[in-house]
């Protein structure tokens, strides 16, 4: 059947119409699938170990010591770096350079933290992504926790916070795990007392003689950031450099306290 110019001009038009109609729809249907990169979807795997922070986000969690059921990691994040879902277990954290982060659960969860400059704290394992959603660098040192091994308590009479309280403050103490500074002036000297493992990380340049309970004595060099796993031990320490001695340790006990 043949159409008139007229005709042709309206099947011309509504072909037109239906395919810009199919054309929005389909625009719209992508509108809604589209992810939102801020949520973060569930984990649904629950081997730890595949998740590991050092392994998924090599680029922003660095190694450092890895020994005695302790593991010591130098965390950076620029402004904009994000990591993806991770897994950290029971850990301690030292901020040595703040900033806004913001962290995302694996349930969908979003919680945006100001995290100062030389904030400590001591959190249980969890699953987590986190981006650097300020201005600034943020640069921190974790300390993750392995609970096998020996579970101890602090011994009062020999516990270095009580023995020797001028050169240890306690900062954090809670799942076992206690966050202690030291601080030791030229020529200061702290009583005998006892450290469980733990990890140090050295907040200045120093010499330190250290005296075990058998009189031998070793002298130890310690450079600004330096981080280090130490086995349990008896001793007392002198500052035998010219400036002040600074640093943090994170005592593991490993009982659930």
């Amino acid at each position: 059947m043949k159409l008139t110019i007229k005709g042709q001009i309206i099947l011309a038009l509504c072909i037109s119409i239906a395919f810009a109609s199919c054309k929005g729809k389909g625009k719209s249907e992508e509108k809604e699938t589209t992810t939102d990169t801020t949520k973060m979807t569930e984990v649904t795997t629950t081997n730890t170990a595949d998740m590991d922070a050092a392994k998924v986000a090599p680029n922003l969690y660095k190694v450092v010591a890895d020994t005695l059921g302790i593991r010591i990691m130098d965390v950076n994040y620029k402004p904009g770096d994000s990591s993806a879902m991770h897994w950290h277990p029971d850990y301690a954290l030292l901020t040595l350079e703040g900033g806004t982060a913001t962290f995302y659960g694996k349930d969908g969860s979003k919680m945006e933290n100001e995290m100062k400059s030389g904030l400590t704290m001591i959190k249980l394992g969890e699953f987590h992504s986190v981006k650097n959603s300020g201005k600034t660098n943020i640069h921190v040192v974790l300390v993750e926790v392995n609970r096998t091994g020996q579970a101890t308590s602090p011994d009062a009479a020999t516990d270095a916070t009580k023995v020797a309280p001028e050169e240890y403050k306690l900062k954090n103490d809670t799942l076992g795990i206690r966050v202690i500074e030291f601080s030791y002036k030229p020529g200061q000297k702290s009583a005998m007392h006892s450290h469980p493992d733990l990890a140090l990380y050295a907040l200045s340049d120093a010499s330190a003689e250290f005296t075990k309970k058998d009189g031998t004595k070793q002298v130890m060099n310690l450079k600004k950031g330096m981080a280090m796993v130490a086995p349990a031990d008896t001793h007392s320490v002198k500052n035998i450099g010219k400036a002040t001695m600074k640093g943090i340790l994170v005592e593991v006990y490993r009982s659930m306290k």
